[in-house]
């Protein structure tokens, strides 16, 4: 009668020796890794700014064209006025003035409320103002990158109402 168990099987597992070695070439990998997974995240975000600002552009113009009312894209910091400038980056306000006066008052349809704060975008002009056939005035705007400041996409807007994307470079 054995009442002993053999306990002396060959064992499998890692020793601590090979852990460590294996949490070494992981950690190098990663220091490797790492880096472009962070130009890769900032391209995403800055394609998305470039995405987001397109789709305001042509809701604002298509809701021109469907009310036949002249609608405005402009940036804004309350969700209800439009601001007095030409930074562009965070949030925009597209409106549609239905009683013609030229300004965003308490006549006038917020359409949308529009929030993109992920990097910088800058404009000549403060608004954008489609008329009932979905005109524009001619604009540019640059946007920038996060990590040196280098302007990454330039979209024109042409005074058909139509966006087209130019080579960029410079500074923001």
């Amino acid at each position: 009668m054995n009442q002993f168990i053999n306990f002396k099987k060959h064992q499998q597992g890692f020793t601590l020796i090979e852990m460590l070695i294996t949490i070494a070439v992981a950690a190098i990998l990663l220091s490797i890794v790492i880096p472009s997974f962070n130009s890769i995240i900032e391209s995403s975000k800055e394609r998305t700014t470039r995405d987001s600002l397109a789709s305001a552009i042509y809701t604002a113009k298509q809701q021109a064209q469907s009310e036949r009312l002249n609608v405005y894209l402009c940036t804004t910091t309350d969700g209800v006025s439009c601001e007095d400038t030409t930074d562009w980056s965070g949030e925009w306000l597209i409106y549609q003035d239905d009683n013609s006066s030229g300004d965003l008052d308490s006549g006038d349809t917020i359409v949308a409320n529009i929030f993109s704060k992920t990097n910088l975008i800058t404009s000549s002009i403060e608004e954008v103002k489609f008329t009932p056939t979905g005109h524009s005035l001619a604009n540019t705007f640059k946007i920038c990158s996060n990590t040196d400041n280098t302007v990454v996409y330039q979209m024109v807007l042409s005074r058909m109402g139509r966006i087209t994307y130019e080579e960029a470079s410079g500074d923001c």
